[in-house]
């Protein structure tokens, strides 16, 4: 099944989009948002420094501050974070799978948290504590399981990011005195070149899943004990993940090309956007897609396929909604602010 997502207001023009869609909002129905969860161990829960939340603060605020917030859903059992969208899946001391006699893993209840908690996008970081518990043998293995069945959930237009996991400091004890710094650096090495080549065969099978690289954003004096990110550590691993997140919303959201869009002289002109075929884009055209997409209205096969599906992907959805907002949105600046 696929899922509608809306995403109100886009990056500089955020306030006027919202003015916009409150002209022609219906408030007792209202379309489904971007389910994303957070999935991880304590990183992702984001227990330590003050305020809690980790790395979701930051990626809260900045959905927040460009416009992208509204569409959003963070989705999970846990809850920590004031200010922002609490909902999350991260697990203090978790390991990927249970690890007998020393810890409980994600793995084990993952059908449960993914029925229960139904997500189209999924951030996971999982391994760190494998690595703690000195359980490096079939780690790749145990990613592997949880990961095909986080897939299982995910819906055909959705997608599971898997990062890496960052560097931790072995001079500093706080969990582990297990390992020599040469030797905490290979284990994170080892299982990181796992996650590639996990991701990299799962997307040539056609997987929607990609891999997302906080080990390439951390270093170790970005660490408050060794394990855990500062509170800048976490700023950064938000920063990226709020990229992450954005590339994967716009992909969703791109513009046709002009010749997909080119008329015969012998018809009317075909204008991407004038969904009511006044020879116009206004206002009415984001009314009648609506009611379309609330099912209050009906569309000839013409209309659908060029008028109203601009990005032509075949599917008139709440995507093309966005880019014909966007649209009205570009001629209303171009007639307040002529070049």
């Amino acid at each position: 099944m696929k899922h509608k997502k809306i995403f109100a207001g886009l990056s500089a023009g955020a306030l006027t989009v919202c003015m916009i869609s409150s002209l022609t909002a219906f408030p007792e129905e209202e379309t489904q948002k971007l389910r994303v969860m957070p999935l991880g161990d304590s990183i992702t829960d984001g227990f330590t420094g003050d305020p809690v939340g980790g790395y979701r603060l930051t990626l809260w605020h900045m959905l927040e501050d460009n416009g992208y917030a509204d569409g959003i859903d963070f989705v999970g059992p846990n809850w920590g974070g004031d200010g922002i969208d609490p909902n999350h899946a991260g697990y203090s001391g978790y390991a990927i799978a249970d690890i007998p006699n020393q810890r409980s893993g994600i793995y084990n209840f993952s059908d449960w948290l993914m029925q229960e908690y139904p997500a189209d996008v999924v951030m996971l970081q999982i391994g760190t504590n494998d690595i703690l518990s000195s359980a490096l043998d079939g780690m790749d293995e145990r990613l592997e399981l949880l990961i095909d069945t986080v897939l299982t959930y995910i819906p055909e237009d959705g997608l599971l990011y898997v990062s890496t996991i960052p560097y931790m400091d072995a001079d500093v004890t706080n969990y582990t005195d297990a390992y020599t710094v040469e030797e905490m650096d290979k284990a994170v090495d080892d299982y990181n070149a796992e996650i590639r080549e996990i991701v990299s065969r799962k997307q040539a099978e056609g997987k929607p899943i990609a891999q997302a690289d906080i080990n390439s954003v951390l270093t170790k004096e970005d660490l408050l004990d060794g394990v855990h990110p500062s509170a800048a550590g976490y700023e950064k691993m938000g920063t990226y993940w709020y990229g992450k997140l954005t590339e994967y919303i716009n992909s969703k959201s791109e513009t046709p090309s002009e010749s997909e869009t080119e008329t015969s002289p012998d018809v009317p002109a075909i204008i991407p956007g004038d969904v009511n075929l006044d020879q116009a884009v206004t206002l009415n055209d984001i009314v009648l897609l609506q009611k379309y997409l609330l099912g209050r209205a009906s569309l000839t096969g013409t209309v659908f396929s060029h008028q109203a599906d601009m990005n032509q992907d075949g599917k008139v959805n709440v995507y093309d909604l966005i880019l014909l907002k966007r649209r009205i949105l570009s001629d209303i600046i171009r007639i307040e602010d002529p070049v």
